[in-house]
């Protein structure tokens, strides 16, 4: 069964509150993704946002696509100008049509799974699919670990 990137926002989403929040009330999943597809907040003594992008494959498209032909969005802008607040905070998690394997790539990351190796606002970007061979794999379970380390939660 293939799954849409919208469904595996949904069960990121799903994984980060029911595995991560119920256990630590301090990170707060906001609703809204205006800006990029997951935010969370670390409500504490040393608050901060933590940006999550999802890339989801699937090999009818066979493209892991981002940004939009002849406008400047959020993922082109924050991997071209490189803000140092988005290198440290955004989470990029690629995963393919089964989401059984999950990849964590973070801005310097993917950068280097760019096609051509250059980033255009004048059409729509796109990802080499070699990442999935090149980079680590996490379980569903091990994405969590890393979420949970990633927003500093003893």
């Amino acid at each position: 069964m293939s799954y849409t990137e919208q469904e595996l926002e949904n069960k990121i989403r799903n994984i980060i509150l029911e595995k991560i929040i119920s256990v630590n009330p301090k990170i707060q999943l906001l609703q809204s993704k205006d800006v990029t597809d997951i935010i969370c907040c670390k409500n504490d003594d040393n608050p901060c946002l933590f940006f999550i992008e999802i890339k989801h494959f699937s090999i009818s498209n066979n493209r892991i696509g981002f940004g939009s032909k002849g406008k400047i969005t959020f993922q082109p802008e924050i991997l071209k100008t490189r803000p140092a607040y988005f290198e440290k905070y955004t989470r990029w998690i690629f995963c393919d049509s089964n989401f059984k394997d999950y990849y964590i790539l973070s801005n310097s990351d993917c950068r280097k799974y760019i096609m051509g190796n250059e980033i255009s606002y004048d059409k729509q970007n796109n990802f080499k699919l070699n990442l999935f061979t090149d980079e680590k794999k996490y379980s569903e379970e091990e994405l969590c670990q890393y979420l949970s380390d990633w927003f500093s939660i003893e």
